[in-house]
């Protein structure tokens, strides 16, 4: 799924007296082999704020880096259990299913082809795009724009999915998203789709802009686990439901992220139920 990061800032807020609240101990659930081993190798992002960045000490940061802790804290009741591997996008499931690393939590995307492979924990994290349009624009859903244009960043994954289900819909392509907006502004397309983030953004700073209520391209992110690790995935799950039960995204999101409408759009889809797929 495609997240723009160029407003996103790590803070310097230190989470250690968070990461170690307890979750109740349960490395009786773990795999034999990784309880015998003492620690959880997990893959994350480091160059992907705020999920995960190389922090101010050099280190692992954001909040997957915190998601990731909290695994080993409920495994051995211990933070720095969880042994952390910064692994690039394309080296992420060859590391899982070479026997590098027990789990990726590193914007993993859940897609067809990837299910092949590995299996994936419960989704933690949805994500999506929009279309914002003028605010007395007769658009009010997706259906509306049959025979209409839309700008998108050129190479916008959006394209592909929005030209399956509104085939006759045209497409302006341009190269950022200061040259989209001043297009719209100017009347050259009848929307303009982005991600969530950046959209949610456009449209707290420009009342002229609306923003319609359908997702576009939903995407979906969850725990990478080797295949036939169920017990595994059952004690990855367990952590994950306890984690949202207790908000524990509302208290982690607001350190890694300053801009208060990123925040909120992000909170919305790590604490929600992702909207039904279009």
């Amino acid at each position: 799924m495609t997240k723009s990061i160029s407003m996103l800032r790590l803070t310097a807020i230190a989470f250690a007296a968070f990461s170690l609240q307890a979750l109740p101990v349960a490395a009786q659930a773990l795999p034999e082999a990784i309880k015998q081993a003492g620690v959880i190798r997990i893959g994350v992002k480091c160059d992907s704020p705020p999920f995960g960045a190389s922090g101010t000490d050099g280190k692992p940061a954001g909040i997957e880096i915190e998601l990731a802790k909290q695994i080993g804290v409920a495994a051995f009741g211990d933070a720095d259990k969880a042994e952390l591997s910064c692994v690039a996008t394309d080296a992420r499931i060859p590391s899982l299913t070479g026997g590098k690393i027990d789990l990726i939590i590193a914007t993993l995307g859940k897609t067809p082809s990837r299910e092949q492979v590995i299996d994936y924990s419960d989704i933690y994290y949805w994500g999506s795009s929009r279309v914002i349009v003028p605010k007395d624009s007769k658009v009010q859903k997706l259906a509306d724009l049959d025979g209409k244009s839309m700008l998108i960043i050129k190479g916008g994954s959006q394209l592909k999915w929005l030209k399956e289900r509104i085939p006759s819909l045209e497409f302006v392509q341009l190269n950022t998203n200061a040259d989209n907006l001043q297009a719209l502004q100017q009347g050259r397309a009848d929307g303009y789709v982005g991600d969530a983030i950046t959209i949610a953004t456009l449209a707290a700073n420009y009342p002229e802009f609306r923003t319609l209520e359908e997702p576009v391209d939903l995407g979906f992110n969850g725990v990478g686990i080797r295949k036939g690790e169920e017990e595994l995935k059952a004690f990855v799950n367990a952590v994950l439901k306890k984690l949202k039960d207790e908000k524990f995204y509302s208290k982690t999101v607001p350190a890694f992220v300053t801009d208060p409408i990123v925040a909120a759009e992000m909170l919305t889809s790590f604490e929600t139920d992702p909207p039904a797929a279009q």
